[in-house]
């Protein structure tokens, strides 16, 4: 079997899969068949042939909003019950995914589940499966140590029962950096609620850790709206950057404290800012067109550099409101001689909404 596997958050397989078959559209030389399995937290979709390279990046991984990780599948194969389990995985990265990857070796391997209770079962039969195929990779030289490994695909075996398994790959810079698209994050104990991960999570994903150095430094200004506890506020303290926090709700002392917040107990759709601020980040609950154009608001009227927001989906039709908002947003901008660069993803710390990043700069 040749496929396309999507990690997505459980309940949103059918918006991947549209958002998928959308993307695969203008490829003509891929044939699709998708697989929906409803609740199971991935989309499947099986190939005639897995493309090759140039082929794959016609898929950006940045433009899939409701996918958390991007594999090439190359094999599915069944493992016996008892005894030995690491050969048929070996053949099948040999014999059917060397060949697709274009490299005479790999980055890194990741034995992984979808993300869903009933497979977080199967962790303990990943945990047994992860040395012994090591071992047999290195011994076979295909996970070589180095730098110069780095750009290398990564292996990706995906467990979906005791034998069931899906042999792929990820093209490094088309895919996440996180095994099944979930970073490991730790919750600061001073942060003021759970809600801050959210926004460093989103931090990390749309800007990368290089980028976070130059577009998050101290002195700039930052504007929080619906900030009440604070919880993205933190992220913007934690940094020494100066926010105004828009909220009618009470903000946390701590954060009061740091001397880098002032508190306005004002309506976020009212607000304005006296002058150009860095940031705009917003996590106010309202309908997604609402925000949008509260967004644009702000750019067209030159408030801010950046932003990152969130859209709370409706029960239905989540996918096409999303493109809708962001079509939005890009046509707006163009009419308004402003050239904009926007992500969205569906990160693991949203829930039933999408996280969205904007950059804006006047056309030259």
């Amino acid at each position: 079997m040749n496929g396309i596997f999507l990690h997505v958050r459980q309940g949103f397989e059918d918006d991947a899969q549209r958002e998928l078959m959308d993307q695969l559209g203008p490829i003509s030389t891929v044939q699709a068949q998708p697989r929906l399995k409803p609740s199971s937290a991935y989309v499947l979709c099986s190939l005639e042939s897995l493309p090759d390279l140039s082929t794959r990046k016609k898929v950006p991984f940045d433009s899939l909003v409701f996918a958390r990780q991007l594999i090439w599948i190359a094999d599915a194969i069944d493992l016996p019950p008892t005894g030995d389990r690491v050969s048929p995985i070996m053949t099948a990265i040999v014999e059917k995914l060397l060949p697709s990857a274009e490299s005479n070796a790999f980055s890194a391997l990741s034995i992984e589940t979808p993300d869903t209770d009933e497979a977080k079962e199967l962790s303990q039969f990943c945990k047994s499966l992860t040395r012994p195929l090591e071992n047999a990779l290195n011994k076979a030289r295909l996970l070589p140590k180095g730098k110069g490994a780095a750009h290398l695909p990564r292996i990706h075996v995906v467990l979906l029962s005791n034998s069931s398994v899906l042999v792929g790959l990820s093209d490094i810079e088309n895919s996440s950096p996180w095994t099944t698209g979930i970073p490991r994050l730790k919750f600061p104990s001073d942060a003021p609620s759970r809600s801050t991960l959210k926004l460093e999570e989103a931090f990390l994903l749309f800007l990368g850790r290089e980028q976070i150095a130059k577009l998050l430094q101290p002195g700039m200004v930052a504007v929080d709206l619906g900030a009440c506890p604070g919880g993205w506020t933190y992220q913007f303290v934690k940094r020494n950057i100066k926010t105004i926090a828009v909220d009618n709700g009470s903000i946390a002392p701590s954060l009061m404290q740091t001397g880098l917040v002032t508190h306005l107990a004002e309506d976020a759709f009212k607000f304005r800012p006296q002058g150009l601020v860095d940031w705009l980040v917003c996590d106010v609950v309202e309908q997604p067109s609402k925000i949008t154009d509260l967004v644009l608001h702000w750019f067209t009227r030159r408030y801010c550099k950046f932003a990152i927001f969130n859209l709370k989906l409706p029960m239905k039709r989540r996918y096409e409101e999303v493109k809708t908002c962001l079509d939005h947003l890009q046509s707006t901008c163009a009419r308004e001689g402003l050239m904009i660069k926007l992500r969205a993803k569906q990160l693991y710390h949203d829930r039933k909404e999408v996280t969205v990043f904007a950059a804006l700069s006047l056309k030259s």
